[in-house]
């Protein structure tokens, strides 16, 4: 009997701490759904034809599901051994990102030759603050394209700038691409070899009316130096013409002249045999 009994008080006692760490938790996800949300924030590096950018991107999670953070402050900064100097504050758009276009390259490095930006938002009663930081290299691209024995080359070439002094750069990863109307089309992609990357331009590309073609030579989110692009535009592809032309019958453009006929005739003798019949019905109502 008194085993019994204890067996009741432990199933007794399991079920009241069950219930109350279920109570603590469901106390604990209103708390944190009532409170401000947690914001996560990335921090990338662009250079664009030589033309500087931070872009910093903040989202949050409210249900398993990322969602950006719009209409806020992001304030930039330096990071030196010393202070945090400000370079620029930005405002997150319906995407979440806040863009600060740099406008001078004047930024003090540190013995290894590398620039610290941070990024920081402080936060509302709506969301948390947040921060993030990148340690960068200057990095300088250049980009030859020529023909080399018929063959279409395009020659990349990457020093990393340390002191003021060129160091080529290995083992960066490379894309070339085209640029198109919604998406680039990638052609290429290889490491640099002692700073320099050939590639041969395939000859089976469209192009422009003149075969003109942009091609984007790119180094994309590199731990070390951001994402590095250059631009240029070769006739280097197939001539294709935009003159609208007239275009001859066919099923999926315009219609054979005997379908129109065959069609013509059917609908005819539809609508005929359809009046004829409402004829015979006023006729046998006159009898």
């Amino acid at each position: 009997m008194m085993t019994r009994f204890r067996m009741t008080e432990r199933i007794l006692i399991q079920a009241l701490v069950g219930a109350f760490l279920a109570c603590a938790g469901h106390l604990s996800l209103t708390a944190q759904e009532d409170g401000p949300q947690r914001v996560y924030m990335y921090l990338n590096f662009y250079q664009i034809e030589g033309n500087q950018s931070l872009v910093a991107e903040l989202k949050y999670r409210p249900d398993k599901i990322f969602l950006p953070v719009d209409n806020v402050s992001v304030e930039f900064y330096q990071v030196t051994d010393t202070n945090d100097v400000l370079v620029g504050e930005a405002t997150t758009g319906e995407d979440g990102k806040a863009t600060l276009l740099l406008q001078s390259s004047d930024f003090v490095t540190d013995t290894s030759g590398s620039i610290e930006f941070k990024a920081t938002y402080s936060g509302s009663e709506s969301y948390r603050k947040a921060s993030r930081d990148v340690q960068l290299k200057e990095l300088r691209m250049m980009v030859d394209a020529e023909i080399i024995d018929s063959v279409k080359t395009l020659t990349i070439t990457c020093n990393e700038i340390k002191n003021g002094e060129a160091i080529p750069v290995n083992d960066a990863e490379v894309r070339v691409l085209v640029k198109r109307l919604y998406s680039n089309l990638p052609i290429f992609t290889g490491s640099l070899e002692e700073g320099e990357l050939s590639v041969e331009f395939p000859d089976d590309i469209p192009g422009g009316h003149f075969g003109e073609i942009a091609i984007i030579s790119q180094i994309f989110e590199h731990d070390d130096y951001g994402t590095i692009e250059r631009h240029n535009t070769e006739q280097w592809g197939i001539p294709v013409s935009f003159i609208p032309e007239e275009k001859p019958r066919a099923l999926w453009s315009r219609a054979p002249v005997w379908i129109i006929i065959a069609i013509s005739l059917a609908l005819g003798a539809a609508w005929y045999h359809y009046f004829l019949s409402i004829s015979k019905l006023l006729k046998i109502r006159k009898l």
